[in-house]
């Protein structure tokens, strides 16, 4: 019944079989295909088949027939005969009707080669996935990948407007999510109404981001920190903020969101811990500090830049950046753990021996194991510059690996990093710095392939070279059959955070057509890209800052990719 209804159907489901992204809709179109046809000739075509098949059948049963006649006796007595034309009688109307399913059957088989299979826009992603194809400075690319990108540069959505130009910063935590149902979470800081010091928020849509509000009504907690009383916060700020969200949601569908700043118990001016809340579907748990670090009188705590990534069996781990006592003042990579959802926090440690050069901004990402992979930049002893830097923590023996350095590159600043996994178990790892060939910062990129004894970094490219401007604050995403999908900042300038003529891009690596400006439709100066980690639904959901002054307006935008 499906072939005589649309034959067709069975080439779409053969191309869903070889991985040709379609939606669902698609296999629903043997039951729709009138009124697909009903806008082209063929349809025409097939009515008149019909009617001419209907003529048939009505002139084969209408038929006259010869008046009956007296037979003579002998005739009456010849049996074959009569059986003969009993049967004879049964073929006109089967044959009438053979021919009228012929001649329909023939019409509609046509379309196999007159009308192409449709396809449609992937749906809504669900629930944290890992896609891809493995290893290659190109980001992995599988099959041919159509550029919806461009879309992204006319459609977008407010989220919210804020007065802090960083309150979207930075791009290397991850800031946006999407849950088993498809709804998308934002997280950022402004200040809440009534009060002059910024909190956290996190803005939920439902609509596909069309409309926004916020998670719980308002923010995720007041932490309400002291003004400071001596000494000047490091960073910026007035020491009163909450800053630099990072969230996650886990398999029972609970938001988990993690930031620093000081609070009524940590007054120092750097006093700032690291400070967690979950949203448990109807409320917001009462924040707490997971893993506070002490120091001595006077020194510099600032704890900061902590990120959040969920693992096997809903592990929670955070790591983030932060002096402590043994440290002298000095950044280092620290991290802590919750098995029981976020009640309880292990005690931090140092992911790594002590170094004598600050070590700043880590990402993370879990594979399928439960095992953690960090990297980060830092400085080198005995060497200028800083270098991006990765480490492995495994989940049977709880225990960090030797630290590597990912990308030779000497004597420059590399910063700003994006990490992800696919589902072959590969590491995408962008980044921004200048190089021995271009004195502008430019986006890199490296991948490691994990199934291989000695997995080694590969060597790393440009994402994107052809221009004088700088490029920083990359974000990664993985798209549908492993597209590796990289948005950043382009600037002039000595410094992107006083730059007023900033734009974002996003890109599919290694398509270098696909390159596509974000939307600036309220303002020319555009900041802070963030994405999900995971695309490979085929929906890319983006988020950034757009505005010149206060207020900033949070904008997003969503596109569909599909691969063959």
């Amino acid at each position: 019944m499906l072939l005589f209804l649309s034959p067709s159907s069975i080439i779409r489901i053969s191309s869903v079989r070889n991985g040709v992204l379609r939606s669902a809709s698609t296999l629903a179109l043997p039951w729709s295909w009138l009124g697909a046809l009903s806008a082209i000739p063929l349809f025409w075509l097939l009515i008149l088949g019909w009617i001419l098949g209907l003529f048939v059948a009505i002139g084969v049963f209408s038929k006259r027939r010869n008046p009956r006649q007296i037979k003579p006796h002998y005739q009456l007595s010849a049996p074959g005969k009569n059986l003969d034309r009993r049967h004879k009688s049964h073929i006109r109307p089967l044959a009438a009707l053979l021919a009228l399913f012929m001649i329909v059957l023939a019409v509609s088989g046509m379309t196999i080669f007159l009308v192409p299979p449709t396809t449609s826009s992937p749906g809504q992603g669900h629930g944290p996935g890992n896609s891809g194809n493995g290893g290659g400075t190109n980001g992995g690319q599988s099959g041919a990948t159509s550029n919806n990108l461009a879309s992204l540069s006319t459609s977008l959505f407010p989220v919210d407007q804020i007065s802090d130009s960083k309150g979207l910063g930075y791009s290397g935590q991850r800031k946006i999510i999407i849950d088993p149902i498809g709804n998308i979470y934002v997280a950022y800081r402004k200040a809440p109404p009534g009060f002059s010091q910024e909190e956290i928020y996190v803005a939920v849509s439902t609509d596909n981001g069309k409309t926004w509000a916020d998670l719980g009504g308002g923010p995720v907690a007041i932490v309400n920190a002291p003004p400071v009383t001596s000494g000047t916060p490091q960073g910026g700020g007035t020491g009163t903020d909450q800053r630099v969200p990072s969230i996650a949601v886990d398999s029972r569908d609970q938001i988990h969101v993690v930031w620093y700043g000081r609070d009524q118990v940590y007054r120092g001016a750097n006093e700032r811990q690291i400070k967690y809340a979950r949203w448990d579907g109807a409320a917001w748990s009462p924040w707490i500090n997971i893993s506070p670090v002490t120091g001595y009188s006077g020194s510099i705590y600032w704890q900061e830049h902590p990120v959040i990534v969920i693992g096997k069996n809903d592990v929670l781990h955070v790591l983030w950046e932060g002096a402590d006592s043994g440290s002298a003042g000095v950044q280092q990579i620290k991290h802590s753990m919750s098995t029981d959802g976020g009640n309880n926090w292990t005690s931090w440690e140092n992911i790594i021996p002590l170094d004598s050069s600050g070590q700043s901004r880590p990402d993370a990402i879990t594979d399928q194991t439960g095992s953690l992979y960090a990297a980060w930049y830092g400085g080198v002893s005995g060497q200028t510059g800083t270098r991006i830097k990765y480490s492995r923590w495994d989940v049977g023996s709880r225990t960090w690996g030797q630290a590597q350095i990912v990308a030779g590159i000497e004597g420059f600043d590399q910063k700003h990093l994006s990490l992800a996994i696919d589902k072959s178990n590969t590491l995408r790892l962008v980044w921004d710095g200048p190089d021995n060939s271009n004195a502008n910062s430019l986006v890199k990129y490296s991948s490691l392939n994990l199934n291989l004894s000695t997995p080694q970094w590969t060597a790393w490219t440009n994402v994107n070279a052809i221009t004088g401007l700088n490029q920083s604050d990359p974000i990664i995403s993985i798209g549908p059959a492993g597209t590796v999908l990289v948005a950043w900042q382009e600037w002039t300038g000595s410094d992107s955070l006083t730059a007023t003529n900033v734009s974002v891009y996003i890109m599919i690596s290694g398509v270098a057509q696909s390159k596509t400006q974000l939307g600036s439709g309220f303002s020319t100066n555009n900041k802070w890209p963030v994405m999900s980690e995971d695309s490979s639904s085929g929906i890319v959901r983006i988020a950034w800052l757009s505005g010149q002054g206060a207020p900033y307006t949070i904008c997003y935008g969503q596109t569909s990719l599909t691969v063959s």
